[in-house]
């Protein structure tokens, strides 16, 4: 008899789910509206091309650059997204590994191969979607506003599809460990694009009569979904409304559940720049930089106004003296009435500021924009691919990675964990994952091993550990050799392949090692022995060439 898990849901009287959850929405909305101020301002002067959060707009009106007299805080937000993407996640080379939670079966070349694949066939489906297009934003809203969410559908093309949802259109809720737990992600469609989806027969009846009339095509209409963890289910049965996770689907306007399923995985994955106690919405650098990027853009705008005034400076004229408008263009020319001026009578005005100090404003606060929105870390690395030998340069860049330390740890284990681990579950179902040895069949688990650049760096330290211990037992060993002894070196390999994130593959098992040292031991014991029938001829000879003289030196007689 399959088991049933069960949770007694407790509705107000007289409101069906429905209701419940769009009051539930609104109410998490209004608890934020402190946060949509700030992230407006934030939007105004770092993320332009992202969505308002207390204004109504047309598609397009939210690009108002207005705040901006300098493009400073725009470009740090850039270089921040594209630096966690580029040393986090890159397009052009493997930034995670899957490898056993077994030790017995760490050592294991069939599983090592297995794991290996996945993680390949993982890899070309995330190159194959939008994952690279989406995760860039993603990065993004999460160094700008502190929080980005990411949903990840299947897909019948590409197998996986994702989106970054506009905070706008997202409210959360927390379990009591911190985690996102459930979501209310709100959608817009028009009736058209809602038939497609659901079905016609779903709709509520002013939207299949819309739909049937053709009026108002364009109109979108409110939808918003809900995701959680299933609390009642068979857990025997795999249909849709039985699954790990439920999905509902409420038409806003007519509030009526219109469609009801699930998901094998989480599919949103929520990331907190910096997260507090207690708080749903994390923090951001930009939050930090946000006084200099005012008085930065502050400086500018007056400097640009001091720059006017040298290169178009004003100028004072005395009462009627030119007959028409004077007229300030190049070549221009200007009609006076004769004996009314004299040479003094044009005044340029030497009041224009010095634009220099205020460049140095903006210079400083430039800098300190960049600073914490991280700028300075990222081009650390490339410092450190130009000068790879330089321990000065390594012991740098691991003192920057301890500020990103707590972010990476959060983006891995919030957001890239769960994509993964969807993905391969996606895959699995779909058939597209390699035959599994015996071994993985016994024992599934897998764990997830990040080798990209920025998550190398956190493990730089345990490296320049292995490589300090190595090097005082090489200095050692030239007066006490023996010391060798201690150091187990296939261990060591191990440990530097697992640090440094090389391709399992590229090492061979175990069974190989013993067969290639037995026929290195079983050729030396041939050369070696050759040598000592080599050495006893040559003692022959010796002897033999030895008597020969002996023989000849006493003129042929026998002794």
């Amino acid at each position: 008899m399959p088991t049933m898990t069960k949770e007694k849901e407790i509705q107000p009287a007289g409101k069906d789910r429905a209701e419940v959850l769009l009051d539930r929405f609104k109410e998490l909305l209004s608890g934020r509206q402190n946060f949509e101020s700030y992230w407006q301002t934030l939007h105004d002067y770092f993320y332009l091309e992202a969505n308002d959060f207390n204004k109504s707009y047309y598609p397009g009106s939210e690009l108002d650059s207005s705040y901006l007299w300098d493009s400073t805080t725009i470009e740090t937000a850039d270089v921040l997204a594209s630096g966690f993407m580029n040393y986090l996640t890159p397009p052009s080379a493997k930034w995670f590994r899957l490898r056993t939670k077994n030790p017995a079966l760490g050592e294991n070349k069939a599983v090592a191969d297995f794991l290996e694949n996945v993680a390949e066939e993982v890899n070309y489906t995330l190159n194959r979607s939008n994952f690279y297009d989406q995760i860039f934003p993603s990065y993004k809203s999460s160094g700008v506003y502190g929080t980005s969410v990411l949903l990840e559908e299947e897909d019948i093309h590409d197998d996986a599809r994702f989106y970054t949802l506009p905070l706008k259109q997202v409210a959360i809720v927390e379990d009591a460990a911190g985690r996102a737990a459930e979501y209310y992600i709100e959608f817009e469609y028009t009736a058209f694009q809602a038939a497609s989806r659901f079905g016609v027969e779903k709709l509520s009846t002013p939207l299949q009569e819309e739909l049937k009339t053709g009026r108002n095509d364009n109109k979108k209409h409110k939808f918003v979904l809900f995701i959680a963890k299933r609390n009642i289910r068979d857990v025997g049965k795999m249909d849709r409304k039985n699954l790990p996770v439920e999905a509902v689907w409420i038409e806003r306007d007519a509030k009526k559940i219109i469609d009801e399923g699930g998901y094998n995985e989480f599919p949103a994955m929520c990331h907190r720049f910096d997260k507090r106690p207690f708080i749903t919405w994390g923090f951001s650098p930009a939050m930090k930089a946000l006084p200099f990027a005012r008085i930065l853009n502050a400086i500018a705008k007056t400097s640009l106004r001091s720059m006017m005034k040298h290169t178009d400076p004003a100028i004072a004229l005395p009462e009627n003296s030119f007959i028409m408008p004077f007229n300030m263009n190049p070549r221009a020319v200007n009609y006076y009435k004769k004996g009314s001026m004299d040479d003094k009578s044009l005044i340029t005005l030497s009041n224009t500021g010095d634009p220099s100090v205020g460049l140095t404003g903006i210079e400083y606060y430039s800098t300190k924009v960049k600073k914490l929105m991280y700028n300075d870390v990222f081009l650390a690395f490339e410092n450190l691919t130009k000068q790879m030998n330089n321990p000065e340069v390594m012991e740098r860049i691991n003192e920057k990675m301890t500020l990103l330390g707590p972010a990476v740890g959060r983006f891995t284990a919030e957001v890239l964990n769960p994509i993964i681990i969807r993905t391969v579950g996606i895959l699995f179902r779909r058939g597209k994952l390699p035959e599994p040895p015996q071994e993985i069949l016994e024992d599934p688990t897998y764990e997830i091993d990040f080798v990209g650049q920025l998550a190398q760096a956190q493990k730089r330290s345990e490296l320049n550990s292995i490589v300090t211990g190595l090097t005082m037992v090489g200095q050692m060993a030239q007066m006490v050799p023996d010391v060798l002894d201690k150091v187990n070196t296939d261990r060591t390999v191990d440990e530097i392949w697992s640090v440094t994130g090389a391709p399992v593959q590229l090492l061979r098992d175990d069974s190989e090692i013993q067969a290639l040292r037995e026929a290195r031991a079983e050729q030396a014991a041939q050369v070696n022995q050759m040598q000592q029938m080599g050495s006893g001829a040559a003692i022959a000879k010796t002897a033999s060439e030895a008597e020969r003289n002996f023989r000849e030196s006493k003129g042929g007689q026998t002794v």
